[in-house]
């Protein structure tokens, strides 16, 4: 009965061979077949390094065709510190570096000499070459040591409108350096004059007992404080305003188109978003006319 389990009909011994012999055949196939089929891609090294070195050759070309385009602009004699942003673009600057170069004056920057301007970011080399010769930086006593300034100023007077004092004066000031006096006059400038001391805090957050001298040194005269019209300011206008800025400016001109015009300043708590604490800060810079 154990020899029935090993012993094969004939029909079996056939397919057993059959099935053997199949996969001899497969496997002889797979070792042979990369002698009879090749890859269609033919790579001809020698084509392949000449476009390699035509693509070299047409980037160098593009680069050095970059570096030596002219630069269009008109050169005039221009003072870094106070020139402004379509006076830049009129030199030949770009709008990012002009951007970058009024955003590093609003920052404090005053520049003392033409050399101060080459570490500007996104200032090209070139692009300094050529406006180093028409660069003229006035001179101011805010450019001597302080010890020489203190030697030789006459002394200052006991009160200063705070409306009216220069940088240079700001500068002799006890906790008042050339960055922060720059800071304080590009504030009173854009709210067009301080109308508290409080405001003096939005630039600086100075020590109780610097600030208390300020007070006390100089007081405020607002007679001659600049006043927007709200029946005639354009959206620009009203934007550049530190307490107003672009959405509330759309805003109150969009409220303007509604009314017409504004009858009284009280109609601004009208303007969308307006809270009371933003109207009390814009108020007294709008006028009616």
């Amino acid at each position: 009965m154990l020899k029935s389990y090993f012993t094969l009909t004939r029909k079996e011994r056939i397919g057993i061979t059959g099935l053997t012999a199949l996969i001899v055949i497969f496997f002889i196939a797979g070792l042979y077949v990369r002698f009879f089929v090749h890859p269609t891609v033919n790579i001809d090294e020698e084509k392949l390094n000449i476009a390699w070195q035509k693509l070299q050759e047409s980037q160098n070309a593009d680069s050095t065709e970059t570096a030596t385009a002219p630069i269009s602009g008109t050169l005039f004699v221009f003072d870094p510190n106070t020139l402004d942003s379509a006076g830049f673009i009129r030199l030949g600057l770009s709008a990012k570096t002009t951007r970058y170069l009024l955003n590093w004056r609003r920052k404090g920057k005053h520049f003392y000499k033409k050399e101060d301007l080459k570490p500007l970011y996104s200032l090209s080399e070139t692009d300094y070459l050529r406006l180093a010769p028409y660069i003229s930086i006035a001179e101011t006593r805010n450019d001597r040591p302080d010890y020489y300034q203190k030697e030789t100023l006459p002394p200052l007077p006991a009160h200063i409108d705070l409306n009216k004092i220069d940088s240079a004066t700001l500068v002799r000031l006890d906790g008042i350096g050339t960055v922060l006096a720059h800071k304080i006059v590009e504030r009173r400038r854009a709210l067009g004059c301080f109308l508290k001391h409080e405001q003096l805090l939005e630039v600086y957050k100075f020590p109780d007992s610097t600030y208390q001298y300020l007070k006390e040194k100089l007081p405020i005269a607002p007679a001659n404080i600049r006043k927007i019209n709200l029946n005639t300011a354009t959206e620009e206008q009203l934007a550049i305003h530190p307490y107003i800025g672009e959405k509330m400016a759309k805003n109150i001109i969009l409220l303007r188109s509604g009314l017409r015009k504004y009858e009284k300043t009280e109609q601004l708590r009208q303007v969308p978003l307006m809270v009371e604490e933003k109207y009390r800060k814009i108020a007294p810079y709008c006028i009616i006319e």
